[in-house]
């Protein structure tokens, strides 16, 4: 059971490394925001209803991000998560390259064809 005093240091600890806003802080410069450009992103895609959470996670890490105390530091440990999510997403130059190289898949190969036809032959002997 936390105490009163650990949630506290560790609300403490957060705001030192960045991960919570500061209630002072000065606004920061509205183009250094990875928040709009976030959701311009998922904008363009076309998300069905089963993206919704991916893409919910991938706002609320740009959120974090821009948020930070040190952005920097938020963008060293946190950008990669982000980054990570939007590859999911196939929001990336990368992962779009990735998805349109896969073949396509025709059917079973010929390893896979024969096996068949053996399992075939092996239960047409055995049922004769």
């Amino acid at each position: 059971m936390s105490t009163s005093a650990d949630r506290m240091r560790r609300l403490r600890e957060r705001r030192a490394a960045g991960l919570q806003p500061v209630p002072d802080a000065e606004p920061r410069d509205p183009d250094e925001l990875l928040g709009p450009a976030v959701e311009e992103t998922l904008a363009a895609l076309d998300l069905g209803g089963q993206d919704a959470a991916v893409a919910e996670l991938a706002r609320r890490y740009a959120k974090v991000i821009d948020e930070a105390q040190d952005p920097v530091w938020a963008i060293r440990w946190i950008g990669p998560l982000l980054l990570r999510v939007l590859e999911e997403l196939r929001a990336t130059p990368a992962s779009r390259k990735t998805a349109a190289r896969q073949p396509e898949r025709r059917g079973p190969n010929r390893i896979t064809a024969l096996r068949e036809a053996h399992l075939a032959a092996t239960a047409k002997q055995r049922r004769s």
